[in-house]
């Protein structure tokens, strides 16, 4: 039939007495539309099953109410939306309600209005041709059933989506809509209406709707978030709706994720941050960063990529050639994430299940790995050569290999002892034969001869425009340490080695505070050192068990690097032109690890550690006791009875440990320096590369130019260090280099204060005869 057929019955019905309800089946909502507005009428009325009177907001209308009414009110009824809402119960559920409706008794007149039902209104005329006058079917194109999709409320989807509140709102939205897809919030699901004639599918929570958003959200376990973190994902895909824009707008290039997790410490309070970039690692990677993306991998939370960020690198051997480079990542990975303690802690007993390749896992990050550090080096260092235990640490701690860097003396004794002396210190050991060296140099005091005191030297230096930094306690130990801050730092350090006054106690040690205090600048005084060391502060106590090892060696090396940035940032900004750093005297670390006691014993307590004690307490001098005015200083790792032990570190007494001073001039190092080696009678070449000749009677000798003023300047030659005497402001010469004979090209190294200035300068040498003869 026709719309104006349908509209001709309709009326025809509409003008008869005692007549049946009148079914007009419409297949679009175009024609049903049509109709209602025709018939749009003060004399009818119009009743939708989802009306409030019939219909709950979440629930199955009652039909049995719309019917009363129709039963007992004499008037023209238009009913819509019942059949829409009967196809959720299935077919035969529809079928016997059409039939229903048509077999009622009403009071006045009744057009029931189906949607789509023509093939189920067919079969009733078939079994019953007495219906076939109450039914009415428009023909016409059927528009789409939309497919229901259960949500719950509260989930936000996308501006394009057709959201319906309550099961009350599905026939309005079917009969009303051209949406091929309804969202309909409902506390009901599908398996409500199993015979539904609808597809009805369940999104009853964020996750499932954004798996339903984006195809791409199956690839993530519902798991890897909360429901309040699916909930905000989804909120934000009504503005970037798919991950890829929406990582990219909240997190960063999807090709570049491995980068921004060096702004994850910023961002560690944001915790929808920190989560959205979690997923966004699950689903794009960490471009070529491999040991984050085997991270990645294993993580199923951002907690777990924390997590597995520290522990996987145990799943690599350090012979591993991918070691060195994902350790590299990792370390500055932590650093970006903040080292958090727990993991630190954590990370740091499992590590030990590695036994001495535990120390090849850890880093200088934390002051807790410092100190498992010097716990797994007191523990293994024996089981290592130390060339190979110098080799880790540079790479797990350079500042404490720094520390062990050699410090040329030029004086076999000290370069021997002091080496000796720091590997012992870290290592927590004292060895037998460097005990003979201390028990032979308390007899001998070699260093008297060696070393000049520091009240002969302090005189020459010039004060002008310097600031003075009295560095308390700090000794010999430290100057490998020092030289090679200085080299990063770009400074330039001028060192003179001196004695101070016995015993090495500060009272008798301050004879340079009048010389070196100047009205412009008054000296400045560096504690902090000697209060760790004869003080145990900041936690460092000898006497506890569990800190029977160097840790304070830590905290000593930040509080000496921390000064000289303070002096390069000082010297940078011209607040002076020079820094001096002198100390009172050393310590000694090995003499409080020694514990031993000798035969004699002060009356007094508390006193220096023992090292030292007034000639009154003890009338004769012990053999290993030095002469110091008024006092006995020991000389060997010996302490007086009766007296308080060191909590960490000892001084008073007359090992080289204790008593060998620096005296430390800095300045600025122009980085733009240039320097040229020359023959010693010639002029700088700027081309080509300088030669000099050697015979059986003319030694090799160099002249090295720099445009910059150094000091202590050297020079290493195939693997020999030759000292440079400077003639003027910019030339040094090197007057003979006995080692070097045989006629090839060297490469030359430069060197001043210790640390090099020029590398790799090339030097021709020759046979003055001229059969030269290039054995390269």
């Amino acid at each position: 039939m026709t719309i104006q057929e349908v509209i001709k019955k309709i009326d025809r019905y509409l003008k008869k007495d005692n007549v049946e309800p009148l079914i007009v089946d419409v297949q679009n909502k175009v024609d049903l539309d049509a109709i209602i507005l025709h018939y749009k009428l003060p004399q009818n009325v119009f009743l939708c099953a989802s009306d409030t009177e019939f219909c709950k907001a979440d629930e199955f209308p009652i039909i049995s109410n719309i019917l009363e009414r129709l039963a007992n009110e004499n008037n023209s009824f238009f009913i819509s939306e019942v059949s829409s809402f009967f196809m959720l119960k299935g077919e035969k559920a529809l079928v016997q309600e059409l039939k229903e409706l048509l077999s009622m008794s009403i009071a006045g007149h009744a057009v029931i209005l189906t949607f789509q039902c023509a093939e189920y209104l067919r079969i009733l005329i078939n079994n019953d041709r007495r219906l076939d006058g109450k039914v009415c079917i428009l023909g016409g194109e059927k528009s789409v059933r939309p497919r229901l999709v259960f949500t719950e409320e509260g989930i936000k989807l996308t501006d394009k989506s057709a959201t319906v509140k309550g099961l009350r709102g599905i026939a309005k939205a079917v009969e009303s809509t051209t949406a091929e897809v309804l969202y309909i919030e409902t506390h009901k699901s599908k398996d409500s209406y199993p015979f539904s004639l609808y597809t009805i599918s369940d999104l009853k929570n964020p996750y499932e709707v954004l798996c339903h958003l984006d195809g791409m959200t199956a690839g993530l376990a519902e798991g890897y978030g909360s429901k309040e973190e699916w909930q905000y994902a989804l909120t934000e895909f009504q503005v970037h709706p798919s991950w890829q824009q929406l990582i990219s707008a909240k997190i960063g290039s999807i090709y570049n994720l491995d980068i921004v997790i060096s702004t994850y410490q910023q961002k560690s309070a944001d915790k929808k941050w920190l989560w959205l970039y979690f997923i966004g690692l699950k689903l794009f990677h960490a471009g070529n960063d491999s040991y984050l993306n085997k991270v990645v991998e294993a993580a199923s939370s951002p907690v777990g990529l924390v997590h597995n960020l520290y522990r996987t690198i145990l799943e690599v051997e350090p012979t591993d050639s991918i070691f060195a480079s994902i350790y590299d990542r990792r370390k500055a990975h932590l650093n970006a994430i903040g080292n958090p303690l727990d993991e630190v802690n954590n990370f740091c007993k499992i590590v030990q299940s590695k036994g001495k390749y535990a120390l090849y896992y850890l880093t200088d990050n934390t002051i807790q790995e410092k100190e498992l550090i010097f716990k797994l080096l007191d523990r293994y260092s024996e089981d290592f050569e130390r060339a190979e235990l110098f080799s880790i640490l540079g790479h797990v701690y350079p500042d404490l290999r720094a520390y062990l860097t050699p410090y040329r003396f030029k004086n076999e004794l000290l370069d021997n002892y002091f080496q000796e002396y720091k590997y012992q210190k870290v290592v927590n050991k004292i060895f037998p034969n460097f005990m003979e060296v201390v028990e032979k140099q308390a007899v001998d005091r070699d260093y008297n001869i060696i070393l000049q005191p520091r009240s002969s030297v302090i005189e020459g230096i010039d004060v002008t425009n310097a600031q003075t930094y009295f560095t308390d306690a700090m000794g010999v130990e430290y100057l490998g340490y020092i030289l090679s801050r200085c080299h990063t730092l770009e400074l330039m350090a001028k060192v003179t080695v001196c004695r101070c006054e016995l015993p090495s106690i500060t009272s008798r040690n301050k004879e340079f505070w009048d010389v070196l205090s100047t009205e412009q600048f008054p000296i400045i005084t560096v504690d902090k050192i000697d209060k760790i060391k004869h003080h145990g502060e900041e936690g460092y106590d000898y006497s506890r068990e569990d800190r029977k090892l160097p840790i304070h060696l830590i905290r000593e090396l930040e509080l000496i690097d921390e000064l000289l940035k303070k002096i390069k940032t000082n010297l940078t900004n011209g607040d002076y032109q020079k820094a001096i750093l002198i100390a009172d005297h050393g310590s000694s670390r090995l003499a409080v690890i020694h514990e031993t006691e000798n035969l004699w014993e002060m009356e007094s307590n508390g006193k220096h550690s023992g090292r030292c004690c007034p000639k009154s307490e003890v009338d004769e001098r012990p053999a290993s006791a030095t002469d110091a005015e008024d006092f006995w200083a020991l000389a060997n790792y010996d302490r007086f009875k009766g007296s308080r032990k060191a909590n960490v570190e000892a001084h008073g007494g007359a090992t080289l440990e204790e008593i060998a001073v620096p005296i430390i001039e800095i300045s600025y190092l122009n980085t733009a320096i240039e320097v040229k080696i020359m023959p010693i009678d010639s002029t700088a070449l700027f081309i080509g590369i300088p030669e000099i000749t050697v015979s059986f009677r003319k030694r090799a000798a160099i002249k090295v130019f720099s445009t910059e003023k150094l000091v202590d300047v050297s020079v290493v030659i195939d693997g020999h260090v030759y000292e440079a005497k400077p003639i003027d402001d910019n030339f040094y010469v090197v007057e003979e280099m006995t080692e070097i004979r045989r006629a090839k090209t060297y490469s030359v190294d430069v060197l001043a204060g210790g640390m090099p200035v020029a590398t790799a300068l090339p030097l021709k040498v020759k046979k003055e005869s001229g059969s030269e003869k290039n054995i390269l």
